[in-house]
């Protein structure tokens, strides 16, 4: 995708109501059937591999053609009399963008494929983030004759959230590419944040709705078979296997699946909505706030996984909050009195502690950082830690360990 930079999109607040949610597809990731293919099915996995390497190549050489055969007739200054040097440079822009998008996606498959596809959580500003995206995909939607418009509502103020900028911007570029192929041309796409929700609505032109929503179902089916399910070969597919294998549309058709896999490594989720009276097709993406427990355990996965394939160790701290101090505002105190960026707090209201994870913390540094903490505070701390991966590495073992020692010492 280009990264030309591009004028910010107008902000408005949120007035309208919400839309009727008509469909709200359930995912399943990860489901794997221990049943064997029947033949006819054998027969459909067959059929892709002979396809996949030939899709490839097409989804490479085509757009790679088209940016040596405009930069070529520029050169030469021919333009048969048809295009200008403008519409040859729009077409080699536009070709640079397919061909990048499909080297990006091989790129992210590969990485499935090899077991590294890994999200490394950090606290984002969601708004921050968002308004960034909007403006690397901006040319995209204006050589598709559509507009970008960011609507918060001014009332909900947006929460901190837990995500890997990189990872989470490539889903909301996966959103892109996929209104921009299919969206009515010259129509608004409203991008909607409120606290920890991001929600991409576009309109498609009548005749597509109805084929779009029915190739977007099959999809859907293909991510809850499972991997050994012959739907997995067309998993995350906004084609239908015909589509695919006849090459009949653009792209690798992995669209779905990159952005769902994303989206299990953040701990999040991730719906596609329909109101066919005005053929509107809403993608939202939620993400895990800082307040809660599952965020907690989605940095403690993100760091573990880190530690086994790094050299390193993290540290997961369990603070009793004092009696005499209300729960945020500990929080706080102590988020100010961190020394490192990379240092994060996390609220546990069901234990009425607070989880501090330090990385590339050696179990030696966790009771010094403590100690620099209970001076700056000047209050003593009940504490208790808990080691990854010298103890464990899976976070509902830390937290375990974490509170059985806090308990011991209380």
């Amino acid at each position: 995708m280009s990264k030309s930079r591009s004028k910010t999109p107008r902000i408005s607040k949120n007035t309208a109501p919400a839309t009727k949610r008509l469909i709200q597809p359930e995912i399943v990731i990860g489901h794997h059937s221990a049943s064997p293919l029947a033949p006819q099915d054998e027969a459909l996995f067959r059929a892709f591999q002979s396809n996949l390497l030939s899709l490839i190549s097409h989804e490479l050489r085509t757009p790679l053609t088209g940016i040596l055969n405009a930069l070529t007739a520029l050169e030469d200054g021919e333009t048969d009399g048809a295009l200008s040097s403008g519409e040859l440079v729009k077409m080699a822009r536009q070709n640079a963008q397919r061909l990048h998008q499909a080297l990006v996606a091989l790129l992210d498959l590969a990485s499935l494929e090899s077991g590294t596809f890994h999200a490394r959580l950090r606290e984002v500003d969601l708004i921050r983030l968002v308004r960034r995206w909007i403006g690397t995909g901006e040319p995209l939607f204006k050589d598709r004759g559509l507009k970008a418009e960011v609507i918060y509502d001014e009332s909900v103020a947006p929460a901190a959230v837990l995500a890997d900028t990189q990872k989470l911007g490539r889903v909301i570029d996966l959103c892109f590419q996929i209104i921009a192929a299919r969206a009515e041309v010259g129509s608004v796409v409203d991008i909607r944040i409120s606290l920890n929700t991001v929600t991409l609505t576009c309109n498609l032109p009548e005749g597509l709705f109805k084929s779009w929503q029915a190739a977007w179902a099959e999809s859907l089916t293909g991510l809850a078979s499972g991997l050994s399910s012959p739907f997995s070969a067309f998993a995350g597919v906004l084609q239908s296997e015909q589509a695919f294998l006849s090459r009949s549309e653009e792209g690798l058709g992995s669209e779905l699946l990159l952005i769902h896999e994303i989206m299990r490594l953040h701990q999040g989720k991730f719906d596609c909505l329909f109101d066919e009276g005005c053929f509107q097709v809403k993608m939202s993406i939620e993400l895990p706030v800082l307040s809660s427990e599952e965020a907690l355990r989605a940095v403690l996965t993100s760091r573990a996984y880190q530690v086994s394939s790094e050299l390193g160790s993290v540290a997961l701290v369990l603070i009793q909050v004092p009696d005499d101090v209300e729960s945020n505002q500990f929080r706080e105190e102590i988020r100010k009195n961190l020394f490192r960026t990379t240092d994060a707090v996390y609220p546990l209201p069901s234990l009425d502690r607070l989880a501090l994870v330090l990385d590339d913390c050696k179990p030696e540094d966790a009771p010094i950082l403590m100690a620099r903490l209970s001076g700056a505070l000047d209050r003593k701390l009940s504490f208790a830690t808990a080691q990854c991966p010298s103890d464990v590495t899976d976070p509902a073992g830390l937290v375990a360990i974490a509170e059985s020692r806090l308990l011991e010492l209380c």
